[in-house]
């Protein structure tokens, strides 16, 4: 029972950071001149 929670637990957690990893990799930050360089394994998370 414990082990199933914990697998639940972090497939939750993982579908989070996915689509706020998502979510950062697709817009660009509000002040045009602080836009910080995106690591090289964020691009194949862009949908466009």
């Amino acid at each position: 029972m414990e082990n199933r929670d914990k697998k639940t637990a972090a497939k939750l957690l993982t579908a989070a950071a996915d689509k706020a990893l998502s979510a950062a990799a697709n817009s660009r930050c509000v002040f045009f001149y602080h836009q910080p360089k995106q690591p090289v394994e964020v691009k194949k998370f862009r949908k466009f």
